[in-house]
């Protein structure tokens, strides 16, 4: 699709990767249309992309809503006329155990990190359906859409399954040949943003903070390990995840992996993926490397917490 004069809309864009990608679009020429649930965030955002030049529009909307999104998608078209890229960006990460994890919370993931990208799809693709020109929709998933950690229960299953709505929605397109619209879904790997605090836009009743959710080891260790790799410098930043996607979008590839197409990355993804189409256990190996960087972090603690 040709960005320049093209509309973007994003979910979660008011910091981390939806604000990187919401910049990545305004250089590539697009009008953004910015949503995001924190007001002053999402008017910190539509001020910054302004002065750098960008025709922005910022709505407040509850992802978790289907109503908020059919809103966000009404109030585009009237601005724009059109939208021609859709980005699912809104998502949280919270770390738990799996019979530990209460119910609520699950629920709240599952709204957030995988019914939102429904809601989009619903409100956005027959739109673009009608448009007739060419448009784009990306999943920003993560690494653990084919992975899994000790202490990933709501979030890797939240990811396997917004991988698997995603790849429906190509599937179906294709099916029905639809060929203006192109699938994209971005999994990156440990990036340089605040995803591991939840509680910026978790309501308050799931008490998301870090002494909650640190009784455990595993959790707190699998924490940690994250937020090594971010104070190391060697997590990869998120205008870098932006930029890799949109020449993802230019090349209509379905997948996108940022910072994790490494070797170790590939040959970890895809034994699990041979392990589960061939029934055979692929996780004993994967664990143990996984319990002794765990170990490492917990002795090398770094200070501080994940930057935004």
């Amino acid at each position: 699709m040709e960005f320049r004069g093209s509309v973007a809309a994003i979910t979660g864009a008011a910091g981390g990767i939806g604000f990187a990608l919401a910049q990545e679009a305004v250089r590539r020429g697009m009008a953004v249309v910015l949503s995001d649930i924190r007001e002053d965030a999402l008017e910190a955002a539509r001020k910054s992309l302004s002065e750098l030049g960008g025709d922005v529009l910022a709505v407040r909307a509850d992802v978790t809503s289907s109503a908020e999104v059919e809103a966000l998608a009404s109030a585009a078209v009237e601005r724009f006329g059109k939208v021609n890229l859709l980005i699912n960006n809104a998502g949280a990460f919270v770390a738990s155990l799996a019979w530990e994890t209460p119910e609520a919370q699950l629920d709240w993931i599952l709204d957030l990190n995988v019914k939102s990208i429904a809601h989009g799809i619903r409100a956005f693709v027959p739109r673009m359906i009608a448009q007739g020109d060419p448009c784009h929709v990306v999943t920003v998933a993560s690494a653990a859409a084919i992975t899994v950690y000790p202490g990933y229960a709501t979030y890797s299953t939240s990811k396997h399954a917004a991988l698997a709505l995603t790849e429906a929605l190509y599937m179906d397109l294709a099916a029905e040949e639809i060929d203006s619209i192109g699938v994209t879904i971005a999994m990156p790997t440990i990036i340089q943003t605040d995803i591991m605090s939840p509680e910026k836009a978790s309501p308050a009743a799931l008490a998301l903070a870090e002494g909650a959710r640190f009784r455990h080891r595993t959790v707190r260790a699998m924490e940690q390990m994250m937020r090594n790799h971010v104070a190391s410098g060697h997590a990869m930043g998120a205008d870098e995840v932006a930029r890799q996607t949109f020449d993802a979008i230019a090349g209509r590839r379905l997948y996108v992996l940022p910072g994790h197409d490494g070797e170790a990355d590939v040959a970890k993804a895809t034994s699990i993926a041979v392990g589960r189409a061939s029934g055979t256990n692929p996780y004993p190996p994967i664990l143990d490397a996984i319990l002794q960087s765990i170990g490492r972090a917990e002795t090398t603690a770094a200070p501080g917490h994940a930057p935004a």
